[in-house]
């Protein structure tokens, strides 16, 4: 009596406690958890590299960072003795800055600002004042080097030329205030905002 090796085989049954599991069984199971843990393998292996990195665009027309080029003056042009009850402070990006100065009745004051264009082309940008009620402010380009117009009481659309040509401009802004001003404590702050050239 010849019996089929393949069948023989097959017929084979392990025990498994109390249980016998055909050798078939056991084959086509180790055959579906290899394909699967393949499938699940796979997206891994041929997977790629994704990232992100950060990017800021910095605004090129800013305030010198250095103090020194920033003052108060008791007359135009910065010509004049600087004032020694007054403070100018600029941010750290050099897009904002503050003054406190101490007028009288009858005074004018010159705050004179050094704007520079770190970039490689004209830029255009705006210059905001906070200016107090009360107190009169005229900004006016000390180098000829700035084209400047007043778009309101507290605004002036600047455009400077590149780095290149000069990297640094002195604007001037003429501070008074009026007669029936009250005494007391007052502060001008102002920003540059760069707009689209």
């Amino acid at each position: 009596m010849r019996k089929n090796i393949a069948t023989k085989t097959l017929g084979h049954k392990f025990k498994i406690g109390r249980m016998s599991i055909p050798v078939w069984l056991k084959g086509l199971t180790v055959l579906i958890v290899a394909a699967a843990a393949g499938q699940a393998v796979g997206p891994v292996l041929s997977g790629g590299i994704q990232g992100s990195t950060g990017l800021t665009i910095e605004q090129s027309v800013v305030l010198s960072s250095t103090s020194v080029d920033h003052g108060v003056f008791d007359s135009t042009g910065g010509g004049g003795s600087p004032h020694d009850d007054a403070i100018v402070t600029v941010n750290d990006e050099g897009t904002a800055f503050t003054a406190a100065i101490e007028l009288r009745v009858g005074d004018t004051e010159y705050l004179v600002l050094d704007l520079d264009n770190v970039s490689d082309v004209q830029a255009n940008t705006i210059m905001e004042l906070n200016v107090p009620a009360g107190i009169d402010v005229e900004v006016d380009d000390l180098d000829g080097d700035i084209s400047e117009a007043q778009l309101n009481r507290k605004s002036w659309l600047m455009k400077l030329d590149t780095a290149s040509l000069r990297s640094s401009r002195d604007l001037e802004v003429a501070i008074s205030q009026k007669d029936d001003l009250r005494p007391g404590f007052y502060t001008i702050t102002g920003r540059i905002v760069q707009v689209a050239n």
